[in-house]
């Protein structure tokens, strides 16, 4: 029999009480919100990212609202720091449940004018990084026998191109990072791991500021999306919530484009 939505079933389906969260490239814009969305449901957060100082900000900040959380700094590119920080957050907390992986960038450059060392950089950043500390994460999540979550934050660019910019590392590392993720979950699907990606389209952060700022090119996004605005970081933050809750346990390896409608369209 169904039960009726009562607070105490939304209460289990929903809050992430005793669990604990890593949140990689923590203190970015969509991390923060990610962080603070985690924290707010009862879960213990480890912040973590390549700069140390932003890291413990946002973790005082926290701490000042009764939150559990701890700061780490690592480098998302380096295989042993990323082993190394996934260590230290089950050695503080004693276990890990949840994998938040917002590590992301781009270095656009066009077609013609791609060079090999920023291919490199894009592609290690999102994909080469996210395996490994998917690794990192499930070799904790596998052993401890209770399952886990993670959810990696892909891009529209996942499935669609870019008209008139320079993404083709962009493109291509987030278009292996959807597929990458159909396979971890289907490797980790035994043993009650789901495996997750939220692909927004253009969110509005500091990393695109720069572009969100010129008029016609704002214009000719928004006017593409059906919903008729970007992505704001609570847009993401609400998503990566539903997809690391029991709400969400029967569903793993799939991509949810959080876009407004842009994939529905083009």
């Amino acid at each position: 029999m169904l039960d009726y939505p009562t607070p105490a079933l939304l209460d289990k389906l929903f809050r992430l009480d005793s669990k604990v969260a890593i949140v990689t490239g923590g203190y970015g814009g969509i991390g923060e919100a990610v962080c603070r969305g985690l924290a707010a449901v009862g879960a213990k957060v480890v912040i973590a990212g390549r700069n140390g100082q932003r890291a413990e900000a946002l973790a005082d900040s926290l701490r000042q609202e009764g939150c559990d959380v701890y700061a780490y700094a690592f480098d998302a590119d380096n295989i042993q720091e990323t082993r190394r920080m996934v260590d230290s957050a089950v050695e503080r907390y004693g276990r890990l449940d949840i994998l938040v992986n917002c590590v992301g960038l781009n270095r656009e450059e066009k077609l013609l004018d791609v060079t090999e060392e920023n291919f490199d950089t894009v592609y290690s950043a999102n994909l080469k990084s996210a395996f490994f500390v998917a690794q990192a994460a499930a070799k904790y999540m596998v052993t401890q026998g209770q399952g886990g979550k993670q959810v990696h934050l892909g891009s529209v660019r996942t499935q669609l191109a870019l008209r008139g910019r320079g993404y083709a590392a962009y493109c291509a590392a987030k278009g292996g990072l959807g597929t990458m993720c159909k396979q971890l979950a289907a490797e980790l699907a035994p043993h009650n791991i789901n495996v997750n990606v939220v692909a927004p389209t253009f969110v509005r952060t500091g990393q695109v500021a720069a572009m969100l700022s010129d008029p016609q090119f704002y214009d000719a996004l928004t006017a593409r999306i059906p919903l008729g605005r970007i992505a704001e970081p609570e847009d993401v933050m609400q998503a990566v919530l539903f997809l690391v809750s029991s709400a969400s346990n029967f569903i793993t390896g799939q991509t949810l484009y959080l876009d407004g409608g842009i994939t529905a369209t083009q």
